[in-house]
C-alpha cells in the first residue's frame, strides 16, 4: 500500500508571513476569519491482499476433565494424542473407601426394608380391630405412625445406597465425548480434591481458527475469509464464529474464532493456520491519519466545496494504520479534496484559505 506524506513546510511559511505581517501592522496578533489549512485529495483503495493473521487450530469444543470425587490416582489409562470414544474410561482413583460405603449402605437399605415390612403387616394386622373396639384408636394410630415412619427411612436409606453407588462410580473418570486428548494434568499417585483437572479434551467435529486481531481492524472484520493449515496447499473457507468481548489486558487484541470448513476432522490441532482477509477492492478510501476528526457525534473528514466553505462528512473507517485511514467510498469518493490538518478548528460553513499549491 502506497502511503500519502502531508508536507508541513508550505503550511508553516504561510502562517508565518501571516505573523511577520500581522506585527509589522502593529496590530493585535489573532486568528484569521479564513484559516488556512493543509488540504489532500482522498485517494482510492488499489486492494490488494488484505490483511492475513496467524493463529492456531482449535476444536469447537474443549473441555477439561476431572473427578467428581476426591481421591487418589491409581491408573492414567490414556496419554496425550490418544482418541478416545465416548464413555471410555481415562483415569481411576482408589476406590475401596467407595466400595466400602457402598456395601455399608445396601445393608441399610436391606435392614430398612425389613422394618418397613414388620410395621406395615402390623398397621394391617391392627386396623380391622379399631372398628370391633378390640383396641383403641390410639393404639393404632401409633402403628400407622410406625408403618409411615419406616417407609420414610427406606427412601432415605436407597437414596444413601444410590448417592453412594454413584459415588463409587465417580472414581472412574471417562470422555463425554468423541474426540483427542490434548493435554495430561494429573498423574498417576497423585492425590487429587474434586474438581482438580486431570485431564483436558478436544471434542470431535468442526475445526477452529484462534487468531488475534487488533482493535483498529475489529470493526471491519469480515465474516468470511480463506485459511491455510501450515503443510497444506489448498484453502478453506473460514467463517467467522465469535469475538471476544474483551480485549487481552496484555496484548490489546481480541481473539477471534473462525471456523474451518471442509476439514472438521483431520485439521490437526494445535497447528499453524493464516486466515487471510478479502482486501477491500473499490469500495474505499484512502485520507490521511489527521484528516479524520471527532467532533462529539462520531468520526469523519472536512470537505472542501468548490466556493472553499467547509462541511463536515461522517464517516466511520474501515481500517486504521499508522499514517491512513481508510473510509467507505459511499461516505466520502475518491477525489475529493478534504482538510488534513487542523480540522479540529473549524466549524460548518467556514470558509478557509488552502496551503499554497493546493487548489481546487
Amino acid at each position: 500500500m502506497q502511503r500519502r506524506t502531508i508536507s508541513r513546510l508550505p503550511l508553516i511559511a504561510a502562517l508565518s508571513g501571516t505573523a511577520l505581517l500581522a506585527g509589522c501592522s502593529g496590530s493585535a496578533t489573532h486568528l484569521p476569519d479564513q484559516p488556512l489549512v493543509a488540504t489532500a485529495l482522498a485517494q482510492a483503495e488499489s486492494g490488494g491482499t488484505g490483511d492475513a493473521y496467524t493463529g492456531t487450530v482449535h476444536a469447537r469444543t474443549e473441555s477439561t476433565l476431572a473427578f467428581r470425587v476426591p481421591g487418589k490416582i491409581v491408573q492414567r489409562l490414556v496419554d496425550a494424542g490418544a482418541h478416545v470414544r465416548a464413555g471410555q474410561p481415562l483415569a481411576r482413583l482408589d476406590a475401596q473407601d467407595y466400595g466400602l460405603a457402598a456395601s455399608a449402605a445396601a445393608e441399610k437399605v436391606r435392614a430398612a426394608e425389613a422394618d418397613a415390612a414388620r410395621t406395615a403387616a402390623d398397621e394391617a394386622r391392627l386396623r380391622p380391630l379399631v372398628a370391633t373396639g378390640a383396641i383403641s384408636p390410639s393404639a393404632y394410630d401409633g402403628a400407622r405412625a410406625l408403618r409411615d415412619a419406616a417407609a420414610a427411612n427406606l427412601s432415605a436409606a436407597r437414596a444413601a445406597a444410590a448417592h453412594a453407588a454413584n459415588e463409587r462410580g465417580y472414581a472412574t473418570l471417562v470422555a463425554d465425548a468423541d474426540g483427542v486428548v490434548t493435554e495430561v494434568l494429573a498423574e498417576a499417585g497423585q492425590v487429587v480434591a474434586a474438581g482438580t483437572p486431570v485431564l483436558r479434551l478436544a471434542r470431535s467435529g468442526a475445526r477452529e481458527a484462534l487468531v488475534a486481531v487488533p482493535e483498529t481492524a475489529l470493526a471491519a472484520l469480515p465474516k468470511t475469509a480463506q485459511a491455510t493449515v501450515y503443510g497444506r496447499s489448498a484453502p478453506v473457507t473460514a467463517t467467522l464464529r465469535e469475538v471476544a468481548g474483551a480485549a487481552d489486558p496484555y496484548t490489546r487484541t481480541f481473539a477471534a474464532r473462525y471456523v474451518l470448513a471442509g476439514a472438521p476432522e483431520d485439521a490437526p490441532l494445535g497447528a499453524t493456520v493464516t486466515v487471510r482477509l478479502p482486501a477491500a477492492t473499490g469500495g474505499a478510501t484512502r485520507v490521511p491519519l489527521g484528516a479524520l476528526v471527532d467532533l462529539g457525534a462520531g468520526p469523519g473528514v472536512w470537505v472542501i466545496q468548490p466556493d472553499r466553505r467547509v462541511r463536515f462528512q461522517r464517516a466511520q473507517p474501515l481500517r486504521l494504520t499508522e499514517e491512513e485511514a481508510l473510509l467507505p467510498a459511499a461516505a466520502l469518493p475518491p477525489g475529493t479534496r478534504i482538510v488534513a490538518l487542523g480540522g479540529q478548528l473549524l466549524h460548518a460553513g467556514q470558509t478557509v484559505r488552502l496551503a499554497p499549491g493546493a487548489g481546487l
